[in-house]
């Protein structure tokens, strides 16, 4: 291997990254992620896609902070020194790696400080657990470019009393040179050459490109304009309800025990309707053994539904509702079937289209 002095997460790093392809790609490339595709890391990579900002994400703020500690509990358990460097491949310097750390004998070693579900995960699941997989990738990646025999996969939650899970990595050949290499290969050349790989339509972004490019301007133009009137009739809407409100407010108190008043054009009737049925908390309470995957079968069809988020200037949240029974109930409701997504900063029109069944991934 042939070392690069350069401090990782320094500027200078970040482009030496970019410029090749790296250990925590080849997952990917090789389509074993199920966080991301390889025409997403394309895309990225050749800059038709922004990558995602994982710079405020906790748990990466927090692996970055432990690292330091996860290596020297290394060090002290195997009473050795961790050199955390970068390099490149002798034969392959597209190929390039940034160290955990590589031990005395050049052996690397691959540190993560998981969050406690996947920690547990791996101590439950071992070598079958999906953390494993995307991280053995990762070290025999590391094993090519270090040209060591052998490397280490720890998952070190540096939390009093959790033991670090430790993995020895043999070398596979077979894979680094028949799988592995050849295909980080063939990616770095079509980033290079900005081929497209085949994206996946089920997990990767639409691009329009060309004439369809000028027809989603045209219409997101549309939306756009369109959004923002809805605003204005929305607001004014709200004021016209308020007022609804209060004028009913004031006939009914003045109705005092009576039920009905037909005064001129405004008659009004006061009565009372029966609340409906909690079926999830009667369920729980007559058949609290009831097995949720029974309910499969009665479950009505997934209906597909359209998520459209406008971003920049014209992104104004709307104000805020009055914080009643039934509108807190209707917020659990929506976060408890919706995507994850922060729309903090963003104005979001949902709407669901005529039911059919859809595919799940």
């Amino acid at each position: 291997m042939k070392i690069v002095n350069l401090s990782q997460r320094t500027p200078a790093w970040l482009a030496w990254r970019a410029q090749g392809v790296t250990a925590s790609e080849a997952a990917v490339i090789l389509g074993r992620s199920p966080y991301q595709t390889p025409w997403r890391l394309w895309a990225e990579k050749t800059g038709l896609c922004l990558p995602d900002d994982l710079s405020n994400n906790p748990f990466v703020q927090r692996g970055i902070a432990l690292e330091d500690t996860a290596r020297q509990g290394f060090e002290e358990r195997h009473d050795t020194l961790l050199l955390p460097v970068c390099a490149e491949h002798t034969d392959h310097p597209a190929l390039r790696c940034s160290f955990d750390g590589l031990t005395e004998s050049d052996e690397p070693v691959e540190l993560k400080v998981p969050a406690q579900k996947t920690w547990d995960a791996v101590a439950r699941e071992g070598e079958d657990s999906l953390a494993f997989g995307l991280y053995w990738v990762q070290v025999q990646f590391q094993l090519a470019v270090a040209e060591a025999a052998r490397g280490w996969l720890v998952f070190d939650p540096v939390r009093p009393k959790v033991r670090a899970l430790e993995f020895v990595i043999e070398r596979d050949a077979g894979f680094i040179e028949q799988e592995l290499i050849p295909a980080c290969l063939q990616f770095h050349e079509a980033v290079r050459k900005k081929q497209e790989p085949t994206p996946d339509p089920q997990r990767d972004c639409f691009v329009p490109m060309g004439e369809e490019a000028l027809q989603w301007d045209r219409l997101a133009a549309q939306y756009r304009a369109a959004e923002r009137r809805a605003k204005v009739l929305e607001a004014e809407l709200k004021g016209h309800k308020a007022q609804l409100a209060e004028a009913q407010s004031g006939l009914v108190g003045l109705m005092g025990e009576f039920l009905l008043a037909d005064q001129t054009d405004l008659r009004v009737l006061r009565y009372r309707q029966q609340g409906s049925v909690d079926y999830a908390t009667a369920l729980e309470a007559l058949m609290p053994d009831l097995d949720p995957t029974l309910l499969e079968s009665h479950r009505r069809p997934a209906s597909e539904r359209v998520r459209v988020t406008l971003k920049g200037d014209d992104a104004q949240p709307a104000p805020a509702e009055p914080d009643t029974p039934r509108r807190r109930r209707r917020k659990a409701s929506a976060q408890a079937s919706a995507p994850a997504a922060d729309d903090s900063a963003a104005s979001v029109t949902e709407t669901t289209l005529e039911p059919e069944p859809i595919g799940y991934f």
